[in-house]
Formats: structure tokens, C-alpha cells, sequence
């Protein structure tokens, strides 16, 4: 056995002595949360308290709240290496450390640019608008649609 796993081993049975397994557990989820769950899932939601292989979930809002129920079974397996057997979500506060941060939708669309052939095909939709006022302004916002679901699909 080497040092690396006695060491392991020694903080194991030290956590599970001083009952911080639990804790310990949370943690790594937690490390391992947007790894795990999808942004923006994993932004507007957050682990906060793991007990007797129950998780609890502090989500963002009401509309978090419905996504999650959705998606309840689908965290749970994903779960299921770290010892979680049920999941209770709740409204609360999700405050992540902002190296764990959600890129800002601006930022992301700066790199969201779109091909010359995305460009093109949202021209062509607004071609046979007579009105050039009416066709720059619907040009103008099918294109800003286009990168915004780019954006939002790369986060």
C-alpha cells in the first residue's frame, strides 16, 4: 500500500470517526456538480446539504424548480457513485464562487459569431420583404436570435 493510499485511508476513518463523511460527500459533489449537470442546469441549481443519502438542492426559482422535478431521476443516477438514493429540491439561494461562474450571455455571444452560411440563410428569409426599413430591423434580430441560441447551446 502506498503512502498516498494509507493517507486516504487514515483521513477516511478519521472523517467517518468525527461523523464529517457526509460532509465530505457534499463536497464532492459539489466539485463535481457542472461537471455532472448541465449548464445552465448546473448555474440554478446547487447542492447544500447531504444526510442519510438524501441531497438537497437549492434552486433558483419557480422555473428552475419545474426543470429540475423534470430532470429529478436523470440527476439522481448521475448521483448514485457518490451514495445519493433521493434527491429533495427546495427554493433557496445559489451562490456559486465566481471561478464557478455562468459565462454572461454577452460575453458569449461575442463568441457565438455566425458562418458566412448562417449569415446568408437568415438574408434569405427576409428577402421578399418589400419594405427596406422592415427587413433590415427583422435581418437585424433573426441574425442576434441565431447567435443567441449558438451561444446559449455552447454553455
Amino acid at each position: 500500500m502506498s503512502r498516498l493510499q494509507r493517507a486516504a485511508t487514515l483521513i477516511e476513518s478519521l472523517a467517518e470517526h468525527l461523523g464529517m463523511v457526509d460532509l465530505m460527500t457534499l463536497e464532492r459533489i459539489k466539485n463535481r456538480w457542472h461537471t455532472l449537470i448541465e449548464p445552465p442546469t448546473s448555474f440554478n441549481a446547487q447542492p447544500t446539504f447531504f444526510r442519510n443519502a438524501q441531497l438537497t438542492i437549492n434552486v433558483e426559482s419557480n422555473v428552475w424548480m419545474t426543470e429540475l422535478k423534470f430532470l429529478k431521476g436523470t440527476i439522481l443516477s448521475k448521483l448514485g457513485e457518490f451514495g445519493v438514493a433521493s434527491i429533495k429540491l427546495r427554493p433557496g439561494p445559489v451562490q456559486w464562487p465566481e471561478q464557478t461562474a455562468p459565462p454572461t450571455p454577452d460575453a458569449a455571444l461575442i463568441d457565438a459569431a455566425l458562418t458566412a452560411g448562417e449569415t446568408a440563410y437568415v438574408e434569405s428569409l427576409s428577402a421578399d420583404i418589400k419594405d427596406d426599413e422592415l427587413r433590415e430591423v427583422l435581418c437585424r434580430t433573426a441574425l442576434k436570435s441565431f447567435a443567441r441560441m449558438k451561444a446559449i447551446s455552447r454553455l
